[in-house]
């Protein structure tokens, strides 16, 4: 059998300066840096509050992405991660074919979703998972290249 997490899309890291913190990883090699303001209302989400953020992004190895998310915003979940934890890792992205298959799966096993939507009519989304106490981004197949241009 075929994992269903077999493609890892990008590792999302909740920082309170993205330039800054794309400089300072910049001086250690890692780059060229991207960033884009992202932010989705209510009407384009599954589930979660509107948020608005900055992402700030290098390609690490092949297609694995880095993906710093600095809140613009004091509602969502990332700026609360921001505010109870501090700067740091916050969730793993994986490419999915079967989206639809992979929510079911998580549902049934207990694992809430803390955040999800579209973009460009791609779906993702967001599990806390047990055990382990890791966020998991499920993303549909193709959401990578909107998100990330060029890394595949």
């Amino acid at each position: 059998m075929v994992s269903m997490l077999s493609f890892l899309s990008h590792i999302g890291v909740v920082v309170r300066d993205a330039d800054k913190t794309a400089e300072f990883l910049s001086s250690l090699g890692l780059g060229p840096w991207h960033s884009f303001d992202y932010s989705q209302s209510k009407d384009q989400l599954i589930t979660g509050v509107p948020f608005h953020l900055r992402i700030t992004w290098a390609r690490l190895w092949r297609q694995v992405v880095l993906e710093l998310i600095q809140p613009l915003d004091n509602e969502s979940l990332w700026a609360k991660f921001l505010e109870t934890k501090g700067e740091g890792v916050h969730h793993i992205a994986f490419s999915v074919s079967n989206w639809g298959e992979m929510v079911s799966k998580l549902k049934k096993q207990g694992n809430k979703m803390i955040v999800g939507g579209t973009n460009d009519g791609k779906r993702w989304c967001y599990f806390e998972t047990k055990p382990g106490g890791i966020i998991i981004e499920p993303m549909e197949n193709g959401l990578h290249e909107v998100s990330f241009p060029n890394t595949r």
